[in-house]
């Protein structure tokens, strides 16, 4: 929704350059200050912090509510917000092993990602319908409430705070602890590659998911190859719209990538709660979110771009390409296909 009431305040009185920067501002500084945050939290509660981040989505709300139009003022708030909203995701994946017990994170992790994967596209239909109704500045008004709500929810979250060892812990040593738990183990390391070449490469040049339900109750023995089996989906739905194949199939495309790419959620994360330390594991994700999105601004730019000098085909085959090769070469990596330690690894730990 956030996005979308942008694009009403900053388009209008703006145009597209400084609505441009403004959603880049906010990406940039969200991935910037990812790694950050995902080390700072292992020295407070998730629930807190997610709060905090609420409340400072609350202020920057009301800063484009009730402040001035100036492109100066649009940029800070765009750069206070995703800083903010950094710690959101490293937060909310840290937190669901304290608050699930072990045998019911995947059904946990199935239930975040439909939730989000549904938000993320009724959000934009829901702002849409109110831009239509009210005016932007009202909008953000409605949006602070939303955040507003969302804050005074995570303090009712009952988490155990943080050892004392873990608060006096240095936060670059814990960063370091971190960033150790993902090079020692290659399939973290190799699905953290895939992410931060196919982000910008094969999603950012048409990639609009679909909300499915799907059963996430399904274990199979090789989550990580049914991950990447589901997320070869979208470069053949990219040929397809280089073709110019009927909607239909086209529409059928993006509802195969949407079931493989929830289900490459799922099993992602519930198989880094189980396999890295808690006390590293925001960190972990923190690496993941830069790995995976920190280009994305860079492939947006690019395809424009390449669309304009060469054509939009072009592109398209070229970032199905990427796309096929990328999911392919990391299932050559020891524990991909599980996404898991191997026994030795994991009774060595």
């Amino acid at each position: 929704m956030l996005p979308v009431a942008m694009v009403g305040l900053v388009l209008v009185e703006h145009g597209p350059l400084v609505l441009g920067l403004v959603l880049g501002t906010r990406g940039a500084a969200g991935s910037l200050f990812a790694l950050f945050s995902g080390a700072l939290l292992s020295k407070v509660r998730k629930s807190t912090a997610l709060a905090a981040d609420g409340l400072v989505q609350v202020s920057v709300m009301l800063g484009f509510a009730l402040g001035p139009d100036a492109a100066a003022w649009l940029l800070g708030l765009a750069l206070l917000s995703g800083a903010a909203g950094s710690v959101s995701e490293p937060a909310a994946g840290s937190a669901i092993p304290l608050l699930v017990p072990g045998e019911h994170l995947q059904e946990a992790n199935a239930l975040r990602n439909i939730m989000g994967r549904t938000m993320g596209v009724t959000g934009p239909a829901a702002a849409g319908v109110l831009l239509a109704a009210l005016d932007a500045r009202t909008v953000f008004l409605i949006v602070a409430g939303a955040f507003a709500a969302g804050a005074a929810a995570m303090l009712c979250v009952r988490e155990e705070a943080p050892g004392p060892d873990r608060v006096s812990e240095p936060v670059t040593a814990n960063f370091r602890a971190g960033l150790r738990e993902v090079v020692r183990r290659p399939w973290v390391l190799a699905i953290i590659a895939v992410a931060t070449v196919q982000t910008p490469a094969t999603l950012a040049p048409g990639f609009t998911l679909l909300p499915v339900v799907v059963a996430a109750r399904w274990n199979p023995a090789r989550p990580g190859l049914v991950s990447l089996a589901g997320v070869l989906a979208y470069p053949l739905v990219l040929l397809g719209l280089a073709a110019a194949v009927p909607a239909w199939l086209l529409l059928a495309g993006y509802t195969v990538t949407g079931v493989g790419f929830m289900l490459f959620g799922v099993y992602w994360y519930t198989a880094l709660q189980r396999a890295v330390p808690q006390d590293r594991l925001s960190v972990v994700i923190s690496v993941d979110q830069v790995g995976s999105f920190g280009l994305e601004p860079v492939g947006y730019a690019v395809a424009g771009a390449l669309a304009e000098t060469v054509g939009p085909r072009p592109v398209l085959v070229g970032a199905a390409v990427v796309g096929l090769l990328t999911t392919l070469v990391p299932l050559a990596v020891p524990g991909v296909p599980r996404l898991a330690d191997s026994p030795a690894e994991a009774s060595a730990r």
